[in-house]
């Protein structure tokens, strides 16, 4: 295995493990959060969206680092 595929499965794990813990945290305290309810809601009374949303961009990134290694143009 290339350690650039290493890489991005690692970066992808990590990124989904936290937000798993930013969803799980989010759904035990639920919120009305001015009107919204729900998940959403909850992420932003809890103030975890933007952690949220940063995670799963590391998550994608990670994903896009292994496919383009493992699926890309070989030269």
């Amino acid at each position: 295995m290339n350690n650039k595929i290493a890489l991005g499965i690692l970066t992808a794990v990590i990124g989904l493990v936290f937000c798993a813990a930013f969803l799980i945290y989010a759904a035990m305290n639920p919120w009305n959060y001015n009107g919204m309810t729900g998940l959403f809601g909850s992420l932003h009374g809890t103030h975890t969206i933007v952690p949220f949303t940063l995670c799963n961009g590391v998550m994608i990134a990670g994903w896009v680092i292994a496919f383009s290694e493992a699926y890309g143009r070989k030269n």
